[in-house]
């Protein structure tokens, strides 16, 4: 295939909202999730006197609810100040994909990587993300690819 080029910009709204969705579909932080909301419901129904479950006041249960709770949103602030230090993020950036692996360039950078250095794909509402790394990825907004683009890079990106 001819390399072709993309223009993308992530939001902040965006990044925020991928990264919730990425979170939730874990199954610690749905544990987490339930064990905070059962720990908010006692502690609740005890205050209203309606179960009588603990012999003081919970605040271990209290705290361990709040923490459980705010975790996933602890977790996005920390990497939407990650986004805004950056301001290479602030930009519009282009990727030029084609047989050998992926350019990014944006105002102040540029990067090349080889297929072979993708080590997988997800796909989050209308993004496609590329991670280079465990934690590093690339968003490449997937409105802008003809569904022949999307599934080369697909095909590139084999069951990973």
């Amino acid at each position: 295939m001819e390399n072709f080029s993309i223009r993308t910009r992530i939001t902040e709204k965006e990044y925020s909202k991928i990264m919730y969705i990425g979170l939730y579909r874990k199954p610690v932080f749905i544990a987490a999730c339930i064990l905070g909301v059962y720990y908010f419901v006692t502690v609740i129904l005890d205050r209203l006197k309606i179960i009588t479950y603990y012999s003081s006041t919970p605040y271990l249960e209290i705290f361990l609810c709040l923490f459980l709770l705010l975790l996933p949103t602890l977790i996005v602030l920390a990497s939407l100040r990650q986004l805004r230090s950056n301001p290479s993020f602030q930009h519009e950036i282009t990727y030029t994909i084609g047989e050998n692996g992926i350019t990014i360039q944006g105002l102040t950078f540029k990067g090349e990587f080889q297929w072979a250095h993708v080590i997988k794909r997800k796909e989050i509402n209308k993004f496609l993300i590329l991670y280079h790394s465990k934690r590093m990825g690339n968003f490449i907004d997937k409105t802008k690819l003809t569904a022949e683009q999307l599934q080369f890079i697909k095909s590139k990106v084999k069951g990973r």
